[in-house]
């Protein structure tokens, strides 16, 4: 489906661009991975936006740097989690911007990002999902030292754990996908086999669900996609109610 607004380009073009250019710009700038306390995993040169845009507890409210709360979306770790991300958004992302016009769309989009990085971190503050082995990092010179400085306590390492990427959002737009055509067909390519978009839909929240239930393989990540799953039904779920209610008036 394609869909341009009156000022021309879609929304949903607008944000696969930026995040293509993001990406480019970002593997060609690379700064000490300690600078900002963005990605504490490794000792090695990051890319700068990565550094400066990527979530964390820490850097979004210990240092007061609420603009990562949305740069973080324009974020990948690597060329397929791009292409996974924008592959889903394109064949999804049209046909809710077209529904919801391209303002409330775009404000629909970051914000299921921004519930996406806030339950991510709320999963971990609740010892839902248990973050790195602090006590085998510590023993890494840097990260004991940035522990000291930020005074983040070895049980408290989550909050310095860096999130990136568009999924939360994406996830969002799946599921208002799934309320507005319940009955769509998607097609799979691994397995090959077809099922509606409430199925596919249910499918991605019970993946999302058991992996941050059993503490399984990228648990933040998913619990990340379970908040952009969670406000977008929400939402969707009171346009429902709201359009029945005037269909009855």
């Amino acid at each position: 489906m394609s869909y341009t607004n009156r000022e021309g380009m879609s929304i949903t073009t607008a944000l696969i661009i930026s995040n293509i250019i993001v990406f480019l710009i970002n593997n060609l700038v690379k700064v000490p991975a300690f600078y900002g306390v963005a990605n504490v995993m490794s000792p090695e040169l990051e890319p700068i936006l990565y550094v400066r845009g990527a979530y964390s507890w820490y850097t979004c409210f210990g240092e007061g740097q609420i603009w990562r709360l949305i740069t973080y979306q324009f974020l990948h770790a690597g060329i397929w989690h791009l292409v996974f991300n924008m592959w889903a958004l394109y064949f999804f992302g049209y046909a809710v911007e077209s529904f919801m016009g391209a303002r409330r769309y775009l404000i629909f989009y970051l914000s299921c990002g921004v519930a996406g990085a806030l339950f991510s971190s709320l999963v971990y503050g609740l010892g839902v999902v248990s973050g790195p082995d602090s006590t085998m990092l510590v023993q890494y010179p840097p990260i004991a030292e940035l522990m000291i400085s930020t005074g983040v306590t070895p049980q408290d390492f989550w909050q310095l754990v860096p999130l990136v990427g568009a999924s939360a959002a994406i996830y969002g737009v799946l599921v208002a996908t799934a309320f507005l055509y319940p009955r769509s067909t998607v097609q799979l390519l691994f397995p090959p086999i077809a099922m509606t978009m409430r199925t596919f839909a249910l499918m991605v929240l019970l993946i999302a669900f058991l992996t941050v239930t059993f503490n399984g393989n990228n648990a933040g990540g998913e619990a990340g996609h379970l908040g952009g799953i969670i406000l977008s039904a929400v939402i969707m779920w009171i346009w429902r109610r709201r359009t029945l209610k005037d269909r009855e008036a």
